[in-house]
Order: C-alpha cells, then sequence, then structure tokens
C-alpha cells in the first residue's frame, strides 16, 4: 500500500504527467525532455528524480545520456488496485488501524458559529 502511496502522490503533479506522457511515447533523455515541455533540466532533474523514487520511471545509459522508460510492473500494480476497489477484502485494506475521528469539533471548534453545534440542533 506504501508502494501505491508513492505512486499516487508523485503522479499529482501536472509537470510529471507530461513527463510521463512523453516517457509513454518513447524512450527519451532529460535534455529532450526539458526541450519538449519547455522548461529547464533542473526542473525536469527534479520531476525525474520524483518518478524514479516511486519507481514509475526508469533509466538506462547510453554514452554519455540516460534514456527513460515507463516501469510496467507499477502500472500493472496500480491497475490491480483499481480493480479490487470493486471487491475489496481484508488482505488489500485493514479497517482495524484506522483511527477514525469523532465527528463531534464542538469543544475544539474555531469557528465563530460552532458549524457542528448547529448541525446538531
Amino acid at each position: 500500500m506504501n508502494n501505491l502511496a508513492k505512486v499516487f502522490k508523485a503522479l499529482s503533479d501536472e509537470t510529471r504527467l507530461k513527463v510521463l506522457l512523453l516517457v509513454s511515447k518513447r524512450d527519451i533523455c532529460q535534455k529532450g525532455i526539458s526541450r519538449y515541455l519547455g522548461i529547464t533540466d533542473s526542473s525536469v532533474s527534479q520531476h525525474i528524480k520524483v518518478l524514479k523514487e516511486a519507481e514509475i520511471i526508469r533509466g538506462y545509459k547510453e554514452g554519455y545520456y540516460v534514456f527513460y522508460h515507463i516501469n510496467e510492473n507499477v502500472f500493472n500494480e496500480c491497475i490491480s488496485f483499481f480493480n479490487s476497489l470493486g471487491n475489496i477484502n481484508e488482505n488489500l485494506l485493514d479497517l482495524s488501524n484506522i483511527n477514525l475521528i469523532s465527528t463531534d469539533c464542538s469543544t475544539n471548534c474555531k469557528s465563530i458559529k460552532k458549524c457542528c453545534r448547529r448541525r446538531d440542533v
């Protein structure tokens, strides 16, 4: 579950999604990504770092350049996760470890009108 969270977090940025789209079309180097998206090499480097840490993309070196491609195994895990949502079982999610927060926030409410008190009336 932790790996999936990293993947979804890495994909929550629009620029990283654009990088992913480029890499999905063909193997491409950092310089190519930078030129195509019109952003700096250092910015692309930071986005690639996040995508690599989440294991979404992998790189291989060819001469001076590193070319990036998609790690299909990660996307197969994501697809399996989404397919299992319609059929959640105890192996996927242990609800006993989730702390449910009380809905009565009136004691800690910072709202002047005390929103929870208004609902209870």
